[in-house]
């Protein structure tokens, strides 16, 4: 009997070791010398890679790192820092949302790049995160880095609704470089006259969002953030 209970664990921390690698390209998994190899701590949240949601890249077991499998070249990667600290010893606990930063990475076949930051060692060194957010990327193999760009506060319903992951997009499961376009990409489509304001791609959602205080104040707090030039644009795109 505890021969099968230490093969049953066995087999189930081997499923969620083969589980913290995420293939996030079409097709057929490639080997490692085939695929650029992302690692993502554990306390970095994505919201998107080259503009897109993609809900898959945040899933992780435990304290365990993700392993993003991406097709070789350049992506531009949005995450936040995310972490729950104990207070008084465990009585309540704290989520720290940290600013946003953009990694770029610019990958070869075979290569891993690491995202990475300096580790606060308490809460208050993480609270820091949401005004400023030093963090980069690394080759490990030849030690070539790069800063990552500063992005916005992440304490806003708007931030959320930008970098969240929304059911609509949930089936989103791969991403191509940027420069490339996805394997499963449609006739380029002519673009507008000028003076023609569209939705963008993927705007129509299979469900709508709820009448609620909270729809309408989230509206709001859109339509305050944007300029002229945009209220107009919009204006004339809802009178279509």
């Amino acid at each position: 009997m505890r021969s099968l209970f230490v093969l049953a664990i066995a087999c189930l921390l081997s499923a969620c070791a083969q589980q913290s690698q995420i293939q996030l390209y079409p097709g057929s998994p490639l080997s490692d010398e085939q695929v650029l190899t992302v690692v993502v701590p554990n306390e970095l949240e994505v919201q998107s890679i080259n503009g897109q949601q993609i809900p898959s890249a945040n899933w992780s077991f435990g304290n365990a790192d993700k392993r993003l499998e991406l097709q070789p070249g350049v992506y531009r990667i949005n995450a936040f820092y995310k972490n729950g600290f104990d207070i008084d010893g465990g009585i309540s606990h704290e989520v720290v949302r940290g600013r946003t930063a953009t990694f770029i990475v610019d990958g070869q076949p075979g290569e891993l790049w690491q995202l990475d930051f300096d580790r606060p060692e308490n809460l208050q060194q993480a609270k820091a995160f949401e005004a400023a957010f030093s963090a980069w990327t690394v080759n490990t193999r030849t030690g070539e880095r790069h800063a990552a760009e500063a992005g916005q506060r992440n304490n806003s319903v708007i931030n959320n609704l930008i970098g969240g992951t929304a059911d609509p997009v949930a089936e989103q499961t791969s991403v191509a470089p940027l420069g490339a376009a996805p394997a499963s990409a449609r006739a380029i489509q002519p673009a507008p006259a000028q003076g023609v304001v569209r939705p963008m791609p993927g705007a129509m959602a299979n469900e709508t969002l709820p009448h609620n205080d909270a729809t309408l104040s989230t509206l709001q707090q859109m339509w305050q953030l944007l300029g002229d030039d945009s209220r107009a644009a919009f204006l004339k795109w809802a009178q279509q």
